[in-house]
């Protein structure tokens, strides 16, 4: 599964630890205006990705939304590389998100870039310590998305998602700060949660727009689904039951995730329980389209957003 990627890195040299990044960063600390300029485009970039997701980091600290802003940027800049509609040539977008790739791993080794958004990952890398590695975590993800189109069984899946989405969850954890070492492993759920909840959701256009079926097979196959029936857009008993099953898991998922946000410190608690409750709220709006995601891709309406976010206020969220 990894057999690309090990080829890509093959003779890439060694990155710096942070701790490395840190004794530099003067160069950095000298632009200001430079990273406050790349945060505000990070800002604009969560805004124009991630509705659900910008509306809940509303919630968080100025300082901390800073740090969340430029993480999703970092995550959202190079999944658009591989996702671009107008790829003909795999072997270009992999050159492309490879040269990504590099850029960032010199801009990380000399502590600044002269790009702003890039400037501005670096900064929030150093500032919360964010290992060099879980950026490579999720790259490794990035690289198997541009061989990799179906997963045979939810344990390969989940490889794929700890790139993909948990170790998110443990950059956003740093950024927020936690009371012990425990909240990493919720964190890594919480993000499998998320996850999942976006592969449920987006099935028709991940099928459609990007060849890509990010549901097991094996599990499909138990259903008497396969990958055929996606792609012709079948909605019957079948497909109804399997959704049922696959959005029972997930509500597990987040159930498991749960005790992990009393973990975090006090200024991001909030936020993230939005973010928690949001996301959950997709799965209800499923069920409220009888399963059918052929039908248009389901949203949650501002008014609902709202709603929800009332019910985290008072203390319920779960």
């Amino acid at each position: 599964m990894r057999h690309f990627y090990q080829k890509v890195l093959a003779g890439t040299g060694s990155i710096d630890p942070v701790g490395a990044v840190r004794e530099r960063l003067g160069k950095a600390s000298t632009r200001p205006t430079l990273i406050e300029e790349g945060l505000r485009k990070c800002r604009d970039i969560t805004k124009k990705y991630g509705t659900s997701f910008y509306f809940a980091t509303q919630f968080f600290p100025d300082e901390v939304k800073q740090g969340i802003y430029a993480v999703y940027a970092f995550a959202r800049i190079p999944d658009e590389i591989v996702d671009d509609p107008d790829n003909k040539d795999r072997e270009d977008a992999v050159k492309r998100l490879e040269a990504w790739r590099q850029n960032w791993l010199r801009s990380m080794q000399r502590g600044y870039s002269s790009d702003p958004v890039m400037a501005a990952i670096v900064y929030v890398f150093d500032k919360y310590e964010i290992p060099v590695e879980t950026g490579e975590a999720f790259l490794r993800s990035m690289f198997m998305d541009m061989e990799k189109s179906t997963y045979a069984d939810y344990e390969e899946l989940e490889e794929y998602m700890y790139g993909s989405a948990a170790v998110i969850g443990l950059m956003v954890t740093r950024i927020v700060g936690f009371q012990s070492e425990k909240a990493f492993p919720y964190a890594e759920k919480l993000g499998h949660a998320f996850q999942l909840t976006n592969f449920l959701r987006d099935i028709r256009q991940d099928c459609d727009d990007l060849g890509r079926i990010y549901m097991p097979l094996d599990e499909m196959k138990e259903a008497g689904l396969a990958p055929a029936n996606i792609k012709a857009r079948i909605y019957d008993q079948r497909f109804v039951d399997f959704m049922k099953s696959q959005i029972a898991r997930n509500r597990e998922v987040y159930r498991e995730a749960l005790p992990g946000i009393r973990l975090l410190k006090w200024r991001g608690r909030l936020a993230v329980k939005i973010s928690f409750v949001l996301y959950k709220g997709i799965l209800e709006e499923i069920e409220h389209a009888d399963y059918d995601i052929f039908r248009g891709r389901v949203r949650t309406s501002f008014g609902r957003k709202l709603w929800l976010t009332a019910k985290v206020m008072i203390g319920k969220y779960e």
